[in-house]
C-alpha cells in the first residue's frame, strides 16, 4: 500500500501545480519571470516514521513544514496539536525525509502543509 493511501485512505488524484508563496512570486516578478511559466517541481515525501499514538486524542493536526534546499525539515509549525504533545510532533516531523523541491532545475527551499488525523 503506498504512503498516500496509508495516510489519507484514498488515491492521490491528479498532480497539482506547485503554488508559490508571495515572497517567491515577488522575487520571480522582480527577475522579470512569470510565476505561471516557471518550471517548478514540489518536494516529494520519501519517508515518514510511524505516526505517534496519542491515547484519548481525536482530531486533525495541521503541520506546516519548512524544508531547506536539500529537502530537510528545518522548521515545524502546527495547529490543532494537543498542547502536551507539541514537542513529540515536532521531533516526529523533523524525521520525515523529502526529495528537494526544484525551481528551474535548481534545488529550492519550500513549505509543505500536511493534515494528519487521529481517530
Amino acid at each position: 500500500m503506498n504512503l498516500f493511501r496509508r495516510l489519507f485512505g484514498s488515491s492521490p488524484g491528479p498532480r497539482m501545480k506547485p503554488e508559490f508563496d508571495s515572497s517567491v512570486a515577488q522575487r520571480l516578478a522582480t527577475a522579470g519571470k512569470d510565476p505561471n511559466r516557471v518550471e517548478a517541481i514540489p518536494a516529494a515525501l520519501l519517508e515518514m516514521p510511524e505516526k505517534p499514538a496519542f491515547p484519548g486524542f481525536k482530531g486533525m493536526v495541521r503541520l506546516e513544514l519548512t524544508l531547506d534546499s536539500g529537502g530537510k525539515v528545518v522548521s515545524v509549525q502546527m495547529d490543532g496539536a494537543p498542547y502536551d504533545q507539541v514537542s513529540t510532533l515536532e521531533s516526529w516531523a523533523e524525521k520525515w525525509t523529502f526529495t528537494p523541491a526544484k525551481m528551474e532545475g535548481n534545488a529550492h527551499p519550500c513549505r509543505m502543509v500536511f493534515e494528519i488525523t487521529w481517530s
